[in-house]
């Protein structure tokens, strides 16, 4: 449908690479959190977004089981269900909740120290994984999230629906792209110092 609505434009995506131009592309991951819903567990979500020289400028998560449809463009806000989110203000670590999106993956990936820094600073942790924690942290309902071992497509549409919620999204490093293989997704009051706490 998107390649007959707009010709012109690439896609990259989980199952099919890169296709066409790439300097105007859709970005799509048709199933993420496939695991849950191989198990039919109603965590999951088709994800899009649209990135233009670089730049995310649309995004959308698609929960068909729920119904819920979280979708922003670069400086429009961010809706869930066509009604403005915005993430929390909380700006304590002492009050925050950490979600994350494995616990074995942070480990190999060299991470657990910084991860158990966070854990310690924080009020509750929770592990809810895939599109579902940049969704909470968009929604105001916790503040910090982090993964690893991330593409492209798992990563397009969450960042730009944190963004325009008010918050903040980055790699482990600090810098603000989906092309590293991490990501932190924060209320943005709390991300320079959950950034300290990962590097220790």
């Amino acid at each position: 449908m998107l390649g007959r609505a707009f010709p012109d434009h690439g896609f990259l995506g989980e199952e099919f690479g890169a296709v066409g131009d790439q300097r105007r592309r859709w970005i799509i991951d048709p199933i993420d959190g496939t695991r849950n819903f191989v198990r039919h567990v109603p965590v999951w979500a088709t994800l899009i977004a649209f990135e233009e020289h670089g730049e995310v400028t649309v995004g959308v998560i698609y929960n068909p089981v729920t119904g819920e449809l979280l979708s922003g463009r670069r400086g429009g806000g961010a809706r869930l269900n066509g009604e403005r989110v915005r993430v929390s203000p909380i700006g304590e670590l002492r009050e925050a909740t950490l979600l994350h999106g494995g616990l074995r993956l942070l480990r190999d990936a060299g991470h657990w120290d910084g991860f158990v820094r966070l854990v310690d600073a924080t009020d509750r942790q929770r592990g809810f994984g895939d599109y579902l924690g940049y969704a909470l942290v968009a929604e105001g309902k916790a503040e910090i999230y982090l993964e690893t071992d991330l593409k492209p497509w798992d990563l397009a549409a969450c960042k730009l629906l944190v963004e325009e919620a008010g918050g903040r999204f980055t790699d482990f490093a600090g810098v603000p792209t989906i092309y590293t293989g991490s990501a932190l997704a924060t209320n943005g009051r709390l991300h320079a110092a959950a950034l300290a706490m990962l590097r220790g």
